[in-house]
This record gives C-alpha cells, structure tokens and sequence, in this order.
C-alpha cells in the first residue's frame, strides 16, 4: 500500500471534511489492535477505522461490520469515558508525518469542557493508537512502549507525547529544498534518489514520479512539478480515487507507471477506494493469523505429546532390570543369617544362574532385613512404573495420532472451518474455552461432497464433522 504522505495528506482532507462537527456516538474495539467510532455529521452516520495492524495500519471510513467482544477492553473503556458525546474539531496529519491527529471536545462527568487527541501513528510494525489530553499527556495507548526498548521513544500512560524523530530529509512541501537537493545528485536512478532526500514517499510514488519525469530535459523541474501535484491533489481534476483491479493497491490518482487506466477501478472517494483494499486486506491478514495462531498451539501441544512419550519409554528401559532387583531380594532373603549391619556388599550363590557366584549391593545405614525389604520394595514399584509406562505410551501415541490428524485438517481447512476445528480443540483441552458468555450460534460446516462414478463421497472437515 502506498500509505506515504502524498496519499494520508490527501486522505486526511477526506477526512476533515467528512467528520469536522460530528459527534462520536459509539466506539467499539473489535480487535485488540483495532477501534472503530461511530460519528453522526450532517444526517449520515459514519465508521470510522482506525488501525495499528503491523500488516494493515490504517485510518478510514469503512461500511463492514466486525463482532465486538463481549467484555471491552480497558483501552475502549477509556475512549468511551473521555470521547463519547464529544464533537471532532479536526483531522489533520501531525507534524508532516504518517501520522494522524483527531481533535475531540468533549464534558467531563463534572461537564467541563476538555479537548483530547486521538492520535494514529501509521508505521508498519511501529504503528499504535494513543489518546492524549490537552496538554499532549498520554492516558494510554494500544501498544505501550517501555523505556527498556533502546532507541524508541517511551509510550506509556503519564508520559508527555513526542513525535517520531525524522532525518534531514526535505518536506514534500519544500519544493526549493528539494530542487536544491536533486540538483547536486546524480539522477540516473531518480527514484532511488527520491526515496532518499524527499521525506514521505513510498516505492510506489517514487517510482510514479521517475516515470513522469524521465524524458524530461529538465528531471528535477518535472519531478517536483509532480510532487507538488500529488501534494496538493484533493479536489482538483487530477483527484482520482481509484485501486488496482486486483484490489492489492489504492491511489489518489492513477499510476500511470503501474498500468493505464483501464487497470485501475475509481471510487467516489479515496476512504471508499481505501476501504475497498483494506477490508479484503484485513480479512486475509487475519484469517491467516488466526489459523496460524490454532496450528501453533496445536503444534506445541504435539510436541509435549512427544515428550511424554520419550519419557515414558525411557522409564520402560529403567524397568528392563526389576527381575534383577526381584532376584536380589530373594537371594538376600535366603542368605539373610550371613549379613552383617554396615556391610556393603555381600556375595553370594545365585541359584538362579547355575549357583555362580553375584555380588549384591548393600546400603549400610540400613538392617539385614531393611535391606531385603529395600530390594522388594524398588521391585514392586518398578512393576507399577512399567504397567503405568505401557499405558502411558499407548494412551499418548494414540492421542499423538489424532492430533497429528488435526494439524493436517487445520492445514487443509478454509476458515469457514475455523470455529469447528477450535470447538474440536476446546474439547481436548489443547486451548482454553473462550470467556465470552454470549451463547454462540451453533455453526456447523456440513461435509464436502465429491460425486465420482455415481457414488457420492462425504469429507468431513475436521474429526467430528
């Protein structure tokens, strides 16, 4: 996604024109990285998106609906006290980065007047959501950041907010800044170039202003005529909304170094076109973490199986010698009148080996017959050990065969499978049941069928269904 400046700024204005005076009438966090608000302006309710997804970090108007959890997390408990029934004031972009700032009026519960920030910070895996009072002092955040996390600015409740350190790149803005850093360089590579003196960018505008200026006999003329262009895009004849045909990008205008524009599909708007790429996004994304995070758990209870079983094999091995300790009790047993207290060793005829001659070990802290009752004493347990062991090893190789035959169904499914597959694993205890006491839909995925020579075959998609 080309989510640099030239497109938030543009998105930004989108925004502020959309959302400026309406009030926040709902807000929800379906996702521990996700917050939705519910904004009524000019007779039109709104959904408003805002996201720290390391895969999907985003800001919009959306019109899909998600689940909420049945018990709000404490982050949206806080943004319901301090936000609900307030007024948004503003959206901006903050300090010229990919940053956003929504300004909020709202009462108190003594209804006096305070002004909060609800800041967006979209940065790839460094993206968060964090709400600030009037005097830029953090009251929390979805991702806190500690002070033991070198060369990161601190985000924890209390802290003053400071924003992201940025280099001496030039502002999209500058355009003299820039014409004076491009005019020094070597163009042959003008979007490598770009990337490294413009602040902003993304690969995909970078690219699309090389290509724009390429044939020109002045590049570096050209190139900030188009950044200038695309900064200053909103409204004017140029201003395109519009996403790939593959749904993989959206753009405030065509890329014409992408495709032509019968390669693009235009929306009204950038948040529609911005919507239509992230709610597909988001899905996959999540899809896939979801499953991800059932097979790893699956996975790891696997392996403990495995262990187990090592174990438990290993005890059989310590059990191959308990018809030793046996015979070791009885010869003791039968030549008890010859040991003597604090011996620690005795030989002795073992009848059970053509009388030749053993040595048997003796503890010598111990009596004659303590010591007898010693060797019978480990025998017996050994017998118990090894009876526990075979059951052991039968019972979880057993179970080892169905969980394997799990994690080949995960690794199968399709995520209309997922809940069957995790009600599968709540049963087995691999996972632990959900705390949401809401009673769920019994959703059942019926077999898949496959007619083949007039015979119909049923595949379940888990060991129930």
């Amino acid at each position: 996604m080309p989510q640099d400046l030239l497109t938030l700024k543009t998105l930004g204005k989108e925004l502020d024109s959309l959302l400026t005076g309406g009030k926040i009438q709902k807000i929800n966090q379906p996702e521990k990285d996700e917050v939705r608000f519910n904004v009524y302006n000019g007779g039109v309710n709104y959904t408003l998106v805002a996201s720290a997804n390391p895969n999907a970090s985003r800001l919009h108007i959306a019109n899909d609906k998600k689940e909420n959890p049945y018990q709000a997390p404490a982050f949206c408990m806080l943004l319901r006290k301090h936000l609900i029934g307030g007024n948004i004031n503003k959206v901006e972009i903050l300090n010229d980065d990919r940053v956003f700032s929504i300004s909020v009026t709202a009462k108190n519960e003594m209804q006096d007047v305070k002004t909060f920030f609800f800041i967006v910070e979209l940065m790839g895996r460094y993206s968060n959501l964090i709400l600030v009072d009037e005097n830029m002092k953090i009251l929390d955040s979805v991702v806190h950041v500690g002070i033991s996390e070198k060369g990161r600015r601190i985000i924890m409740p209390g802290v003053t907010y400071s924003p992201q350190p940025k280099g001496d790149k030039a502002e999209l803005y500058e355009a003299d800044a820039i014409k004076e850093k491009l005019e020094n360089l070597d163009l042959s590579d003008l979007k490598k170039v770009l990337l490294s003196t413009v602040n902003g960018l993304s690969k995909q505008s970078a690219e699309e202003i090389a290509f724009y200026a390429k044939n020109a006999e002045n590049k570096v003329e050209k190139a900030v005529e188009k950044i200038t262009n695309l900064n200053d895009i909103y409204e004017k004849n140029d201003f395109k909304p519009c996403v790939l045909k593959d749904y993989s990008d959206f753009f405030v205008t065509p890329y014409l170094s992408i495709s032509d524009e019968s390669g693009y599909v235009f929306f009204p708007t950038l948040n529609g076109a911005a919507n239509a790429c992230f709610s597909r996004t988001d899905k996959s994304t999540r899809d896939k973490n979801y499953y991800k995070e059932i097979y790893s758990v699956t996975k790891r209870y696997r392996d403990k199986l495995i262990k187990k079983i090592d174990i438990a094999k290993d005890k059989l091995l310590e059990c191959n010698g308990m018809e030793n300790v046996r015979i070791f009790g009885e010869l003791l047993s039968a030549n008890l009148y010859k040991i003597k207290r604090g011996d620690s060793e005795i030989t002795v005829e073992n009848y059970y080996d053509e009388m030749r001659p053993v040595s048997v070990k003796l503890d010598v802290t111990r009596s004659p017959q303590q010591n007898v009752q010693a060797y019978y004493n480990k025998y017996n347990k050994l017998k118990r050990a090894k009876d526990i062991s075979i059951t052991q090893v039968e019972n979880y190789t057993r179970e080892l065969s169905y969980v394997e035959s799990i994690l080949d169904s995960i690794s199968r499914a399709e995520i209309q499978d997922a809940e069957n597959i995790k009600e599968e694993l709540v049963s087995l205890k691999i996972i632990k049941k959900s705390g949401d006491k809401r009673k769920k839909k019994d959703v059942k995925c019926p077999p898949k069928t496959f007619t083949f020579d007039n015979f119909t075959v049923y595949v379940g998609t888990n060991n129930i269904l």
